[in-house]
């Protein structure tokens, strides 16, 4: 089978839209979809990524991933590159003049790259919407005192939904700011507001600590929220002052 072949097999096509209510200055995002079980060793060879050492379904979102920063890096600078890895850390390093986050969730992927003439960071995140038992074991893991109080005033479902969208905010935000302060922080450690009527699109983070001397306790950030076949998509933006 050919590279263009196999690509075919393991991805969807590249999607190149914009699922938030409000559009971003100078960001590009791209979405797929993928299937684990049609990955080839060829790929990486073809597009010149290293495998992690890893299980298949993990080099295959991997993989997805990347895919997806390229093409969104492609439709931004014009030059199909590909961020690197940082020695000692996960976050990616992304090429000069441009910041990113990927996620991947299950069977979809997602990247998005930003000019940083515009943006210090991103955080972009995906995940399936969490099942409602699951939901009330994690609650008091992740969930501030505050956000409990939200948590409780609503049904099961709702309560469901919420959670997702609390976890995946928090995902975001970490993906966004850890880069840029070098500090890590848990889910008790920023707050998320607004998100009551979680069909708005729209919610606040505020810091619970501080992360560095610009990153201090009460900060506030905005973040954006979709669905992505089926799936929570959110998205924390990081402003150039």
């Amino acid at each position: 089978m050919t590279d263009a072949a196999s690509l075919a097999v393991f991805l969807s096509h590249l999607q190149q839209h914009w699922p938030f209510p409000i559009p971003l200055a100078g960001c590009t995002l791209v979405s797929t979809r993928f299937t684990a079980q049609a990955l080839s060793p060829e790929l990486f060879s073809h597009y010149g990524i290293a495998p992690p050492q890893a299980a298949l379904k993990r080099q295959a979102e991997f993989l997805a991933a990347r895919l997806c920063a390229r093409e969104a890096l492609r439709q931004q600078t014009g030059h199909a590159s590909l961020p690197t890895q940082q020695d000692n850390s996960r976050a990616p390093r992304w090429p000069t003049h441009s910041c990113g986050s990927m996620s991947h969730s299950h069977n979809l992927s997602a990247a998005i790259v930003g000019d940083s003439r515009y943006w210090q960071g991103l955080g972009l995140d995906i995940e399936k919407p969490i099942p409602i038992q699951r939901a009330q074991r994690l609650a008091k893991t992740i969930l501030t005192p505050d956000e409990q109080y939200t948590y409780n005033r609503l049904d099961s479902n709702q309560q469901a939904m919420y959670l997702t969208l609390v976890f995946s905010f928090k995902e975001s935000l970490f993906k966004a700011l850890n880069p840029l302060t070098g500090t890590y922080f848990g889910f008790h450690d920023a707050q998320v507001l607004d998100l009551e009527n979680s069909a708005m699109g729209h919610a606040r983070l505020r810091l619970s600590k501080d992360l560095s001397t610009q990153w201090r306790l009460g900060c506030e950030l905005q973040g954006q929220f979709s669905r992505l076949h089926g799936s929570a998509l959110t998205l924390v933006s990081v402003a150039v002052a």
